[in-house]
C-alpha cells in the first residue's frame, strides 16, 4: 500500500467509512507504536493513550478544519507524536513514584539495591527528606534521591541525581556515601554539604560547609568495593570539587561565597586600628579555614585600619588590597596577595 492510499484509509476511518478489514488495518498500524515502545505499560494505561489519542484527532476533525490532500498526514504526525508524548508521561510517571526491585535500576552502570525507595521533588521548593540515622537532606526541585528505610550494611549509602545539601549525622562505624549519576562518590563520617549538577558544564560538584568529606570516581564497573583510592580528593569548609565526566577531570578551588567556619570560640572582631597585615590575613584564615599568603616580604610593613566586618570574603580582600595597592588571586584553594609592599 502507498502513502497516497495508506492516507486515504486513515481518512475514511476517521469519517467512519471504512470496511471490517480496513478498519482492522488501521489498528494495527496504531498498535504497533504501542507494543514497540521501550516503555513497559499496562493494559489499562494502553487504553488510556488510546483513548486519548483518539480523541484528540476527532476533535481536530469536528473543528472544521479544511480536508486537503496532505491533511491526513498530519492526522498521522499527531497520533505518533501522541503516542510517543503519553508512552513517555507514563512511564516517567510510574518510575518516579515507586519502589526499586533488586537490579530493576541501573544508577551511572551501578545498580540500586533491591528495597531502596525514591523521593522525586516535583515541587518549586526545596523538599526535606529525614533520613533512618538522624541524617538530613534538602533536595532541590528537579532532583531524585534513592535511599533505604533503614541503613544496614558496613556503609550508609544513598543515590543522587540532581542537586542537595546533606547534613550528616555523625558515625564513626558506618560512613556515609552518596554515590551521583555521574559515578562519583562523596565519601564522610558525619559533616554538612552541597552536591550540586552544572548541566550547562557538564560536571558534579562538591563543597564542604562543615567537616571533610573524601571525593573520589567511583571504580570500574565489575568492582564491587567502593572504596577511596589513591587519587580521592579530601576537601575541607569553603573548599569545592569538580569533576567534568568526559575527561575525568578533578579541579579543586574555592566556593563562590565562602562563609565563616562555625567555632565554639567568640567570633573574631574585623573592627581593625592600625594592625599589621599580617595579623589582619591571620584573622581571615582562621575565620574562613583558608590559606592566604604573600609572595612578598615587604607586606609585612604594611597596616590596615578600617571596620570590615559586614563585608563578604571577597569584599574584605578588595578592601584590604586597595588600601596597600595591591590585588590577589585565587589559585586552587589559596588565595594570594601581589604587589609591591610597603616600606
Amino acid at each position: 500500500m502507498s502513502q497516497y492510499e495508506f492516507d486515504d484509509l486513515l481518512e475514511k476511518y476517521l469519517s467512519g467509512q471504512c470496511t471490517p478489514a480496513e478498519e482492522k488495518l488501521v489498528l494495527a498500524w496504531y498498535k504497533s507504536f504501542i507494543d514497540e515502545s521501550e516503555i513497559a505499560l499496562s493494559a489499562e494505561e494502553k487504553q488510556r493513550i488510546e483513548s486519548r489519542i483518539w480523541l484528540n484527532v476527532a476533535t481536530t476533525v469536528s473543528s472544521g478544519t479544511p480536508v486537503v490532500r496532505m491533511w491526513p498526514r498530519r492526522i498521522i504526525r499527531i497520533a505518533i507524536a501522541g503516542c510517543l508524548l503519553l508512552a513517555v508521561a507514563g512511564g516517567w510517571y510510574r518510575m518516579s513514584h515507586r519502589q526499586t526491585a533488586p537490579g530493576e535500576l541501573t544508577f551511572t552502570d551501578e545498580p540500586v539495591p533491591g528495597g531502596y525507595v525514591s523521593v522525586n521533588n516535583t515541587n518549586e521548593t526545596d523538599q526535606e527528606v529525614a533520613l533512618s540515622d538522624g541524617s538530613h537532606v534538602k533536595l532541590e526541585p528537579g532532583s531524585v534521591m534513592y535511599y533505604p528505610p533503614v541503613f544496614s550494611g558496613h556503609t550508609r549509602d544513598v543515590y543522587l541525581s540532581g542537586n542537595a545539601f546533606f547534613q550528616i549525622a555523625h558515625d564513626t562505624s558506618k560512613h556515609f556515601i552518596v554515590h551521583t549519576s555521574e559515578g562519583i562518590l562523596a565519601e564522610v563520617l558525619g559533616t554538612s554539604f552541597y552536591v550540586s549538577h552544572d548541566k550547562q558544564h557538564h560536571k558534579v560538584e562538591v563543597s564542604v560547609v562543615t567537616g571533610r568529606v573524601s571525593v573520589y570516581e567511583r571504580k570500574k564497573k565489575n568492582d564491587s568495593l567502593f572504596t577511596a583510592s589513591t587519587e580521592s580528593i579530601i576537601i575541607t569548609p569553603n573548599q569545592k570539587v569538580s569533576f567534568k565526566p568526559e575527561n575525568n577531570q578533578f579541579t579543586t578551588s574555592l566556593v563562590d561565597d565562602p562563609k565563616p567556619v562555625m567555632t565554639e570560640e567568640k567570633p573574631a572582631s574585623f573592627n581593625f586600628e592600625e594592625s599589621s597585615l599580617e595579623t589582619v590575613l591571620k584573622t581571615l584564615e582562621n575565620t574562613y579555614a583558608i590559606t592566604i599568603t604573600t609572595d612578598n616580604e615587604h607586606f609585612n610593613h604594611c597596616q590596615f585600619t578600617g571596620d570590615i566586618t559586614k563585608q563578604n570574603l571577597y569584599e574584605k580582600l578588595d578592601i584590604i588590597c586597595q588600601s596597600i595597592q595591591a590585588s590577589y588571586e585565587v589559585k586552587g584553594t589559596t588565595i594570594y596577595i601581589k604587589g609591591k609592599g610597603c616600606n
